[in-house]
């Protein structure tokens, strides 16, 4: 296996080459060690005394951290022209005007990655510092990035990546659920800046300054910092909060029915997976070491798994 394919399958994670295995999933331990440990270190920054104390040993897991994270990165872009073709092309092969269509290929598997969203946050995580070194200005507001490399461990993480499935499943019922809350606290503040403003008009100035009342008062929050005075804008006040309880509940009841939806989906194509297995009516050790590998590919818990196998042998045995 060449360098490039050898990169591919340690960096990507659950590598399915089993030879690359043991090295994927340290590098995946190490380098999620190395995050947590960057992001306390920049958290460590702000606390007052400390970065005088702990300056140079700061600053030394700073460069270190980005210069891991650089070749982390350019391996990633390197290495991505070997992921799995997602269509089905001729490899070797070459075009009608003598390209060889394994280059083209490979530099369109480059660029796909360089622009997924885990590459741009990768990439987020390193250029503010980079832009520190090289551009003359003040730049110190692009450090408020580093919090950013938190999120690479996203990548390694299976409820992370359904979430993110979740989210692009349900964006248009959220869309419309967020645009109803929109509405609905844009004439919240209206309505309470008709009834508040001739009793407090320093509080409830204008209908935009009267949206962040509707805000803390649709989302239950209530800071106290603007309330309602008459007995008109205490009913209001009464009515939205109860409203908004019901309306705010929206987004989240899409989120857990959707991510529920999910979870099935998953327990599904385990079950399907295991019903194949057992079509010659038992499971030898290297469909055993397969299943092993779908259910960590569908982040299903092991007891689970193992209940659902046992249930669907079960059930085979009846069958015959």
């Amino acid at each position: 296996m060449s360098f490039r394919n050898a990169c591919y399958h340690i960096l990507a994670p659950a590598s399915e080459a089993h030879e690359y295995k043991k090295c994927s999933k340290l590098f995946d331990i190490l380098l999620i060690a190395l995050i947590i440990v960057n992001v306390a270190a920049m958290m460590l920054e702000t606390v007052p005394g400390i970065p005088a104390l702990w300056q140079h040993e700061l600053h030394t897991i700073e460069v270190v951290s980005v210069l891991i994270f650089t070749v982390e990165y350019i391996l990633r872009v390197y290495s991505s022209a070997s992921a799995p073709n997602r269509t089905s092309q001729a490899n070797g092969t070459s075009r009608a005007d003598g390209t060889p269509q394994e280059k083209t290929t490979a530099w369109k598997k480059r660029w796909a990655y360089i622009t997924s969203p885990m590459a741009l946050v990768d990439l987020m995580a390193i250029l503010p510092f980079y832009l520190s070194v090289f551009v003359a200005f003040d730049l110190r507001i692009l450090r408020v990035f580093r919090v950013l490399r938190i999120l690479k461990i996203g990548r390694y993480s299976r409820s992370m990546q359904t979430l993110v499935t979740v989210l692009r499943n349900e964006s248009h019922s959220l869309i419309a659920a967020i645009s109803v809350l929109l509405l609905f606290t844009v004439i919240a503040a209206t309505c309470i800046y008709y009834i508040e403003h001739t009793a407090q008009p320093d509080v409830f100035s204008s209908i935009p300054a009267s949206l962040w009342w509707a805000l803390v008062t649709l989302t239950t929050v209530g800071y106290g910092d603007a309330v309602p005075v008459t007995a008109l804008g205490k009913v209001f006040g009464g009515l939205i909060t109860i409203m908004g309880i019901c309306f705010y509940a929206l987004p989240a009841g899409i989120l857990s029915s959707s991510y529920t939806t999910q979870m099935q989906l998953k327990r599904d194509r385990f079950k399907d997976t295991v019903r194949t297995a057992l079509d010659d009516g038992k499971l030898s050790d290297h469909e055993i070491r397969h299943l092993e590998h779908v259910r960590v590919l569908l982040d299903l818990d092991e007891e689970e798994a193992k209940l659902i196998m046992r249930l669907l042998q079960h059930h085979h045995k009846l069958d015959r």
